[in-house]
């Protein structure tokens, strides 16, 4: 008499395997826009690895470090290649978590046009997992990987505030004040790039970008965009601005060049001040999806408006690439950790110079327009340099108050674009002299 091994009515067991097939070039590029988030060494093992989804044509990579997700979606291959639809037959969706910096590291040693099976663990032998294998033609790795459904996932937004900018814009806003981004812990609501609507009395509304760490400042205007009238105010964490800095200018490219509209970033928000997150939504190269999900710094940024001076009474005119090139060719034989140089204002032209005990000194003259009593300040040269790069414009305007007229200090100096007849651009910048 024959044994049944299961009812009539069971349902069907299914043999089909979880893999998916990709070029491995494909997976590589969208590993490496999630990689980003993910950091090196992690006390909590699952953070070091990067969920993947797979199934109906798609795959769906998520990294995280809490703080910051990152997801990017790109299409499979599954429909492609000989024998596809047997293939599409044979295999179901899959999630599991694996090591990123391996992965990256097996696909970077794998032909960029080479189709790459990647088969997530199934049952083995008594119960046990098997490794997920990294298949392509006869190279075959093994992957320890986690369980999926451990990973934790992006927080829901319910967005209350939204508003869309060209990502070329978007990228040139962050890089014109992320030079003043504090690295000082201890004082981590200055972590972060401002981001907030502003209006003076009488003018129409704009976005800010604010940063200062305490010795320098950077604030650019933007006019506001589309729906960005009720945009909380928001401290953008200094790792979200990197992780968006390459994202948002690898978006730009997509479109560079093309007679379409330039590649656009969706701005998220869910309006709460406190505990606000943050989502950006923009395209990748090869057609995919990326989204940035990231919590915004609890914290109150100081009233930043008062250290900007309005009127200073003495003003300087200079080539901004020349000058640049000067304080870091005088900077070589400074001394200290602020590398200080001295800036001596006289009628038609600037000195700079520095000075060390032990290497010796060093001195240029520049041309500028300034005319005013003899004035002296000195610099730390990195921040002086970082202001003068941050600034797209053949001409800079540097102003402020001669010493003796500032209770006998120098006092904060204004730096900003010049087009000629006054103050051109959205950027202006402060930075606080040092001792020589």
């Amino acid at each position: 008499m024959a044994v049944k091994l299961q009812p009539d009515d069971a349902p069907p067991v299914d043999v089909r395997k979880p893999a998916v097939r990709i070029k491995a070039g494909s997976l590589l590029a969208a590993l490496k826009d999630v990689l980003g988030v993910i950091e090196a060494r992690n006390t909590i093992p699952l953070l070091s690895h990067v969920l993947i989804g797979a199934g109906e044509g798609a795959v769906t990579l998520t990294g995280t470090d809490l703080d910051i997700w990152a997801r990017r979606d790109l299409t499979s291959d599954d429909r492609d290649g000989p024998g596809s639809k047997d293939w599409r037959d044979s295999i179901k969706g899959f999630a599991i978590a694996l090591p990123a910096k391996p992965l990256a590291d097996v696909l970077g040693e794998i032909d960029g046009d080479a189709m790459v099976t990647l088969t997530a663990p199934c049952s083995g032998p008594n119960g046990t997992e098997v490794r997920a294998v990294v298949q392509a033609g006869r190279a075959r790795f093994k992957l320890a990987c986690l369980p999926a459904e451990e990973f934790p996932l992006p927080p829901h937004i319910d967005v209350a505030a939204e508003f869309e900018l060209p990502c070329s814009r978007l990228a040139d806003a962050f890089a014109a004040v992320e030079h003043a981004i504090s690295t000082e812990e201890t004082r981590y609501y200055l972590n972060g790039v401002y981001l907030h609507p502003h209006q003076d009395e009488g003018e129409p509304q704009v976005l800010r970008f604010a940063t200062t760490d305490g010795h320098r400042l950077a604030r650019l205007t933007l006019d506001l965009p589309d729906g960005a009238a009720s945009w909380p105010s928001v401290i953008v964490g200094r790792k979200t601005v990197g992780v968006l800095d390459k994202l948002l200018a690898a978006a730009a490219k997509t479109t560079e060049g093309k007679e379409v509209a330039p590649a656009s970033v969706l701005v998220e928000a869910n309006g709460l001040t406190k505990g606000c997150l943050l989502r950006f939504e923009l395209p990748a190269a090869d057609g995919g999806t990326i989204e940035i999900t990231a919590k915004t710094i609890d914290g109150d940024f100081p009233d930043y408006a008062r250290v900007i001076p309005a009127a200073p009474a003495l003003r300087a005119v200079l080539a901004r690439a020349p000058l640049a090139a000067a304080v870091k060719r005088v900077a070589v034989l400074s001394e200290g950790k602020s590398r200080a140089v001295k800036a001596a204002f006289s009628d038609g032209r600037v000195t700079l110079s520095s000075r060390s005990v032990e290497l010796g000194e060093a001195s240029e003259e520049l041309e500028c327009e300034y005319r005013g009593p003899d004035a002296t300040l000195g610099f730390d040269a990195k921040y002086w340099r970082d202001a003068l790069l941050a600034v797209a414009t053949d001409q800079i305007a540097m102003a402020f108050d001669a010493p003796e007229e500032s209770g006998g200090s120098a006092g904060p100096v204004r730096i900003a674009a010049w087009d000629g007849n006054g103050e051109a651009g959205a950027l202006v910048q402060v930075l606080m002299p040092v001792r020589v």
